[in-house]
């Protein structure tokens, strides 16, 4: 409960129904990533999807940066 009451004052969420409305939001908006992705990867079956025209594919250290972001 604490940690719905510190999400709740974060998102300035008046009440427990507004922030489960927040979580399912995000819930479903994953959920639509995720079929995004499984369809792509269906789509390409198992190949690498081809980058956008005038982009160059990253480096290692590209990727590695990457792996260690956080959003």
């Amino acid at each position: 409960m604490a940690a719905l009451r510190d999400v709740m004052r974060a998102l300035n969420l008046s009440s427990t129904s507004d922030a489960l409305r927040e979580g399912l939001r995000l819930l479903a908006r994953e959920a639509a990533e995720v079929s995004a992705v499984e369809e792509i990867r269906a789509f390409y079956g198992g190949d690498q999807a081809p980058l956008p025209d005038g982009t160059d594919a990253p480096g290692a250290d590209e990727l590695a940066a990457a792996d260690k972001s956080q959003w």
